[in-house]
C-alpha cells in the first residue's frame, strides 16, 4: 500500500520521500517510482537507537523541508511523534487495523496511552468509515476514512466450477502468524469437513513465523495431500483466478487487501461476524459470515456451507466482483492528495 501510494503521489505532483527502518541494501518486493526519494535508517534497537532514529528523523524532514509526515502502522512508535513535534511538521497517522485491534492486542494502560498519542496528530485516516466510532470522541472530529485501492481483475474467476484435474480449491493467502490471521482455526476446520468434502483442497499462500507449525498440525490430519502451504507470490492474480472460494480467518483486519483483491476476481468468500474489517466487506453480500471469532466449529460449518453449493458461490462472487469497483483506486488516491494538501495548508 505505501509503495501504491508513493508511486501514485508522484503522479499528483508531490514530492514525496519513502522512510523505512530497512537497510541500506534492502529491496522493495513492488515497483517504486524513480521520483520516490527513499531513505533506509536501519534497524537499531534499544533506547539508544529510538534517540538515534529522532535525530536522524529532525534532520532528514528539516533538510528535505518535508512539510507532512504520514505514519504507518505507528501504533506506540513515539519517534514519529517526538521526530513531526520537534521538526514543527504536520504529522497524519494512517491507521491500518481495525481499532479492535487494540483491546484485541494490548492491555488497557498500553490502549489507553496509544490512543491518548494519537491527539498529537494533524490527522487521521482509517480505512472504514465504522472504524471512526470506535475511537474516543476526542479523535473523531479529524479521522477521515479512505480505503485501500483495489484493482479491477483481468479475468474472472469460475467459482462454481471444478479446475481441470477435476478439484475445488479453498484457497487463503495471508502472512503467517500466530495471533491475528487465525490460520490454524483454518486447519481445524478444514479437518472436520474435509472426508465430506473429498473434491476439495485447502490452499495457503503465504509466509511467516507459524509456517513450521502449521505444517505439523497439517501433518497431525493426515491432510497432507488436501492441503499445501506455498510461498508469496507476485503472480497472485493468477491465484484468485483458479480458486473457487476463499477463506479469511482473521480475528481483525483494516482493510484486507487478499480478501478484496479474491472479491474483485469474482471469488465468494468466508470469514468471522465479529472480524472487524472483514465482516465489512463480506456483509455488501460478497460470501458468507461465520457467527462468532475464532469458532472452529462455526467456520467448518459455515464453509461447508458454501462448498456445497455451487451455484450460491456463482451469485455472490458475482456480485463480490460489482461489489469492488466502489474501490477503483484512482479515487482512493486522490482523496490522499485531497487529505494531505489540506493538512499542509493548515
Amino acid at each position: 500500500m505505501i509503495c501504491q501510494l508513493a508511486n501514485a503521489l508522484v503522479k499528483q505532483g508531490f514530492n514525496v520521500h519513502l522512510i523505512s527502518l530497512d537497510d541500506t541494501k534492502a529491496k522493495s518486493y513492488y515497483p517504486i517510482h524513480d521520483e520516490v526519494k527513499w531513505h533506509k535508517l536501519g534497524s537499531n534497537s534499544g533506547l539508544s537507537g529510538k534517540f538515534q532514529r529522532i535525530k536522524i528523523l529532525v534532520s532528514l524532514i528539516k533538510n528535505e523541508q518535508i512539510k507532512a509526515l504520514i505514519g504507518f502502522v505507528m501504533s506506540g512508535d513515539k519517534t514519529i511523534y517526538a521526530a513531526a513535534k520537534l521538526s514543527r511538521t504536520k504529522l497524519i497517522a494512517a491507521e491500518r487495523n481495525a481499532p479492535s485491534m487494540y483491546k484485541i492486542r494490548y492491555s488497557w494502560l498500553q490502549r489507553n496511552v496509544m490512543l491518548k498519542m494519537l491527539n498529537l496528530t494533524d490527522e487521521i485516516i482509517v480505512q472504514q468509515s465504522n472504524f471512526k466510532y470506535g475511537y474516543p470522541k476526542s479523535l473523531q472530529k479529524k479521522i477521515t476514512a479512505i480505503s485501500n485501492p483495489v484493482s479491477l481483475a483481468k479475468k474472472i474467476a469460475k467459482p462454481e466450477e471444478p479446475t481441470g484435474a477435476g478439484r475445488f480449491i479453498l484457497l487463503a493467502v495471508s502472512r503467517l502468524d500466530q495471533g491475528q490471521k487465525g490460520l490454524e482455526t483454518l486447519v481445524h476446520a478444514f479437518a472436520k469437513i474435509a472426508n465430506n468434502h473429498p473434491a476439495w483442497d485447502l490452499r495457503i499462500i503465504g509466509d511467516g513465523p507459524e509456517r513450521d507449525a502449521l505444517l505439523n498440525l497439517i501433518s497431525y490430519y493426515g491432510l497432507t495431500s488436501q492441503i499445501t502451504i506455498e510461498a508469496s507470490k507476485k503472480t497472485i492474480f493468477e491465484v484468485y483466478q483458479d480458486a473457487n472460494l476463499f477463506v479469511i480467518p482473521s480475528l481483525w483486519e483494516g482493510f484486507p487487501n487478499a480478501l478484496a483483491e479474491a472479491m474483485s476476481h469474482g471469488l465468494p468468500a468466508v470469514g468471522f461476524e465479529k472480524a472487524s474489517g472483514v465482516s465489512e466487506l463480506l456483509q455488501i453480500g460478497g460470501g458468507w459470515v461465520a457467527p462468532g471469532l475464532q469458532d472452529v466449529d462455526a467456520l467448518a460449518s459455515t464453509l461447508s456451507k458454501a462448498m456445497k453449493n455451487s451455484a450460491e458461490r456463482k451469485k455472490r462472487g458475482a456480485f463480490a466482483c460489482e461489489a469492488m469497483k466502489e474501490f477503483e483506486p484512482e479515487k482512493q488516491f486522490q482523496r490522499w492528495g485531497k487529505i494531505i494538501s489540506k493538512t499542509m495548508d493548515k
